[in-house]
């Protein structure tokens, strides 16, 4: 993809975007970045059909009063469902001083997503570097005459390294995805809350240099609500990897069911990516993450170093499960545990966890 330095972005001036975290990576002859772009573009529009029938379906769902419909909280959470949604917009980013049109217009939900090739050389300048790694800069540029502009960051990730594929809720945030009205309540009514001692777990690791990328069954609408989260407890950032759903999908009853999207398929994408660096993948029984994480386990041998459960006391909550899920892995590869302070805060280094990548020799 060639620079142009006069594209702009066909927005009109009430359409706005986010942008989601993504990752770039060397090129095959690792003279080159090629950095991922995604993200959505919308309109706020009040009092529109979706949204009164979304909240109807809410309110009865959680038997929410009128009251707990007109709080911040509610009204923050519901936004991102109840948005136009604009296809067929061209997007453009501006990246160290020079500005690329991606090659695929916004689809029918409002997303668009790109790559884009960059010389190591050219934007060396502009890389901002920290305790948690290696970050460009860039951003979206508005139409002609709409000087907005919709700023992120992209993570530069190296083939060789160590990252942290995570599940979200009741591994971070606390949701109770296994009752449909505590989890709704949890979602769009109360504070968010992250599970105790997670997050310094997850600091912990961050310093000593794991970059993170978060794979959840929690739809693109709650994205912004959260970053907000993560900002505010101080998580680590990373990559978002999240389920994409329309307001007519029976899934809106099921928000956060990880089987009904391809949740494997963007773990697999990650691990394909980086095809040298290792993995620590954490999650908790809830769903299907014990599953999920087996079959990669078994698959990417080489990569897979160890996988971290949460045991949410429910009834899919065994051994026989766990057993099931991990057959025929070695038993020092997963850990099913209840607190975060039973997992080592050290990673490859600990006693705790030896070099396991040579445990298929």
């Amino acid at each position: 993809m060639q620079p142009d330095d006069m594209a702009v972005s066909d927005l009109t001036d009430t359409q706005s975007v986010v942008v989601y975290p993504t990752y770039g990576y060397p090129s095959a002859d690792g003279r080159r970045w090629v950095v991922e772009v995604h993200g959505c573009v919308f309109e706020k529009v009040p009092d529109n059909l979706p949204r009164w029938i979304m909240l109807r379906l809410l309110a009865r769902l959680m038997d929410a009063t009128p009251e707990d419909l007109q709080t911040e909280i509610f009204q923050q959470r519901i936004l991102g469902f109840t948005v136009y949604k604009h296809r067929g917009k061209q997007i453009v980013v501006e990246i160290a001083g020079r500005r690329y049109r991606l090659l695929e217009r916004s689809a029918k939900n409002g997303q668009f997503r790109g790559k884009v090739e960059l010389d190591r050389e050219e934007v060396h300048s502009c890389v901002e570097t920290s305790p948690c790694g290696a970050f460009l800069p860039f951003q979206v540029v508005a139409g002609d005459g709409n000087e907005r502009a919709f700023p992120s960051r992209i993570q530069l990730l190296e083939h060789a390294g160590l990252s942290i594929i995570s599940d979200i809720d009741d591994t971070v945030k606390h949701t109770d995805v296994a009752s449909r009205k505590s989890m709704l309540a949890n979602t769009f009514l109360r504070e968010f809350s992250t599970v105790p001692g997670i997050g310094e777990l997850f600091k912990a690791w961050e310093e000593q240099g794991a970059a993170f990328h978060y794979v959840t069954s929690s739809p693109w609408q709650l994205f912004s609500p959260l970053s907000e989260l993560f900002l505010t407890e101080g998580l680590p950032g990373g990559t978002f990897h999240m389920k994409s759903i329309r307001f007519r999908d029976p899934s809106v009853l099921r928000l956060f069911i990880a089987r009904r999207w391809g949740k494997r398929k963007a773990i697999k994408h990650i691990l394909q990516t980086f095809p040298s660096r290792k993995f620590v993948l954490v999650g908790d029984s809830g769903e299907k993450d014990p599953e999920t994480y087996g079959v990669m386990a078994r698959k990417f041998p080489q990569q897979v170093e160890k996988i971290y459960i949460r045991d949410l006391h429910g009834k899919n909550s065994h051994q026989a499960r766990y057993s099931r899920a991990f057959h025929s892995l070695p038993e020092q590869v997963w850990q099913v545990f209840r607190e975060p302070s039973e997992i080592p805060d050290r990673l490859l280094s600990s006693p705790e966890f030896p070099q396991i990548s040579s445990r298929f020799a």
